[in-house]
């Protein structure tokens, strides 16, 4: 036997014998049990199984005994080594043991059984998966006394296994490099082992190595040892799966826009969309097709929101169905605040979102404050909203409600996000793929953000949104000095619903202000109106207070081009 084969690498030695089961677990023994001697013999089958018999003397204080086979020892940084351990029994003084009990634990056999005073129990058992390929070769190794809670004063081993070349062996407390007092190898090839003192929780390993002579073939098993850093392993396979997923999901996502997502015809925006129709009257206010303030915000962005909303609300006074009473302030610096009166119900020339927005706001009758409007107005917002996507829709702008195709997208995209959720915890569990789980999470995420740029406007509504890309253009670079001084208050009023769902509010508002050419307080425009000594060219400032003040907040300004 070479020197080279009796001193093993310790780390080696340690990672093949080291039981993963913690002292904590193993039995508590009666205080004043205690072993007088230990020995045992092993044998290496034809098949590669470890035939055990163990001999155990015993003093013992209480009724029972226990101890713990480990099943399960690390073998690597990353893997543990399990063994099968079978035809397991016990005896005592040469009677089959009473209330004998062979229960399994996380990682091993806890066996206990009934003993009274002096015994000597003795343990059978075959293990499996004890024949290893290593380096050196094919290698027999098995911790063989083991889980014992109290103290082995002297061991004494024989392990007879054919066709061995080498032996080495290990002892001492969980952890231990220690080698054994003594470890030889017979002439008939037997392992002669002994060790003084083992204590509560320690144990003895051998290894052994077979020549090429021996048929015995590998049985050994191994299990990746589960971290954080192996479920989510980060080299080139996981790597490379993973971006291979994601750009899957990624492509699909763009796939089903790009069929599926994008408007039917190219959005051309022209020259500036001049809103005014020359008739016998003078030029007169006329919006490209027909189109609304709240339709013009939602063909924008495909979004009902509450600037639609107070763009409608505008365009209705602007249309005499109520009008906006500002209220005096308390005090110089006082809250702004204002009253709406509804001048009449309206009829059929209203749709009916706008129907529903005038009887939202006066549920309550014919007159309301905006300050205490909030909590009673929202939720009757949804029906507004509700008749407002319905109306793109009849207005043949788009083939499906913008907001149920948004739903149905970012529903896909989160049942995708869940099932990337559970596959990452599965493939975390079962291997180290677990960022190709995160892989698919990300697909699912860019699919529900793809679907809010989802919803496609037909042909005609491409066309419509082009005339308001125009309308936008006119309302933000133009004003309304080049009209007779007759018609530009009416017409700055007409203009001022399609600023404010533009984000222009302002603009329009101090063109409105701009018409009054004297310093005398003014009753108001007929569908705005101030307190006392209140000046028309205060409305700009009035006027963007009332639609902070409705609205919540200013809202963005929408630029297509």
């Amino acid at each position: 036997m070479s020197l080279k084969r009796r001193l093993l690498p310790a780390a080696l030695l340690l990672s093949l014998a080291v039981p993963i089961v913690a002292l904590s677990t193993l039995p508590a023994q009666a205080a004043d049990d205690s072993i007088t001697a230990y020995s045992a013999e092993a044998t290496l089958t034809k098949d590669g199984k470890l035939q055990v018999k163990e001999t155990v003397d015993l003093a013992a204080a209480g009724s029972t005994f226990s101890r713990t086979l480990a099943t399960r020892v690390r073998a690597d940084a990353e893997r543990d080594r399990t063994y099968g351990l079978s035809d397991v029994s016990a005896t005592v003084n040469g009677q089959p043991a009473q209330g004998f009990q062979n229960d399994s634990t996380d990682d091993g056999r806890r066996l206990t059984v009934n003993v009274s005073g002096q015994s000597k129990v003795v343990y059978s058992y075959t293990v499996d998966n004890v024949v290893a390929d290593s380096t050196e070769g094919r290698e027999v190794s098995w911790p063989i006394l083991q889980g014992f809670g109290t103290a082995v004063p002297k061991a004494s081993v024989t392990v007879n296994v054919p066709f061995a070349t080498w032996v080495t062996c290990i002892a001492g407390r969980v952890g231990s490099s220690m080698p054994c007092t003594s470890s030889q190898l017979a002439e008939s090839a037997a392992l002669q082992i002994e060790q003084n003192g083992v204590p509560a929780g320690g144990r003895l390993t051998f290894l052994t190595g077979l020549s090429d002579q021996a048929t015995v073939q590998p049985n050994a098993e191994f299990k990746t040892r589960w971290t954080l850093g192996h479920a989510f392993t980060a080299d080139s396979s996981t790597i490379g799966l993973a971006v291979i997923v994601l750009a899957i999901g990624l492509l699909a996502a763009v796939a089903l826009w790009f069929l599926r997502g994008r408007d039917a015809g190219k959005v051309v925006g022209g020259a500036p969309e001049r809103p005014v129709l020359d008739g016998s009257d003078g030029p007169q206010f006329a919006a490209p097709d027909g189109i609304r303030p709240g339709q013009v915000g939602t063909v924008v962005d495909e979004t009902a929101d509450v600037v639609d909303i107070t763009a409608t609300l505008l365009d209705l006074a602007v249309r005499n169905y109520l009008t906006i009473v500002e209220l005096p302030r308390e005090t110089h610096f006082g809250k702004l605040d204002w009253e709406l009166h509804r001048l009449n119900q309206g009829g059929s020339e209203l749709l009916p979102y706008e129907k529903a927005l005038l009887d939202a706001v006066f549920a309550d009758g014919d007159t309301a404050v905006v300050s205490a409007l909030g909590p009673s107005l929202r939720p009757r917002l949804n029906l507004v909203r509700e008749q407002l996507y319905a109306d793109v829709v009849t207005q043949g702008w788009f083939s499906s409600r913008p907001d149920a195709v948004r739903n149905r997208w970012t529903t896909a995209g989160l049942v995708l996000l869940s099932a990337g959720v559970v596959l990452t915890i599965v493939l975390a569990i079962v291997s180290k793929f677990g960022l190709v789980g995160f892989a698919v999470m990300l697909a699912g995420l860019a699919l529900a953000l793809v679907g809010q740029i989802a919803p496609a406007r037909t042909a005609r509504g491409a066309a419509v949104l082009g005339r308001v890309a125009g309308l936008q253009q006119y309302l933000a670079n133009e004003t309304s000095a080049d009209l007779p001084q007759s018609h530009r208050l009416e017409f700055a009023s007409r203009c001022l619903p399609y600023a404010a769902v533009l984000g222009l509010t302002e603009k329009w508002a101090l063109e409105i202000a701009a018409t009054d050419d004297d310093a005398e307080a003014d009753a108001g425009i007929g569908w705005y109106s101030g307190p006392e000594n209140w000046n028309l060219s205060d409305v700009g400032e009035s006027l963007s207070n009332f639609v902070m003040a409705f609205g919540g907040s200013v809202s963005a300004g929408r630029r297509l081009f």
